[in-house]
């Protein structure tokens, strides 16, 4: 009777036991000034069976009308084993849309999130001649 209590304890502490770790990335394209707005933002999370291929997600972010793009804030969670890499593919600063790709790999899954500042085009039109000395 000891011997299975005593069994059926080990069994479930080993169950319980096993935390599940993540891995977290920040990754932000751009420069970031003083009057910079949140414009356009958001998050998905995908799961893939083989985790030993690389795993694609490709992202269009965009501003509102008047303004351009100041900077771009991205979170990429994988497991903790896994590898995320940050790519953009199209756009910069002073654009009025960016396209940017996460590359997971040995993850079972990717969970993002993102989030588009944008500043008016007048005042990053003043703000590069500033800066640029014309």
């Amino acid at each position: 009777m000891y011997a299975s209590c005593l069994l059926l304890g080990t069994v479930i502490v080993g169950v319980v036991s096993f935390p599940q770790l993540f891995e977290t990335k920040k990754f932000k394209i751009g420069i970031e000034y003083d009057n910079s707005l949140p414009m356009t933002g958001g998050s998905d999370r995908f799961r893939h069976r083989n985790n030993y291929d690389p795993f694609y997600v490709t992202v269009n972010a965009t501003v509102k009308k008047g303004f351009v793009i100041s900077y771009l804030e991205v979170t990429a969670t994988v497991d903790a084993l896994g590898e995320v890499d940050f790519n953009l593919i199209r756009g910069q600063s002073g654009s009025k849309s960016v396209a940017f790709q996460l590359v997971s790999n040995h993850s079972d899954f990717l969970a993002y999130s993102y989030l588009t500042y944008g500043i008016r085009e007048e005042e990053y039109r003043k703000v590069t001649q500033v800066s640029s000395g014309a």
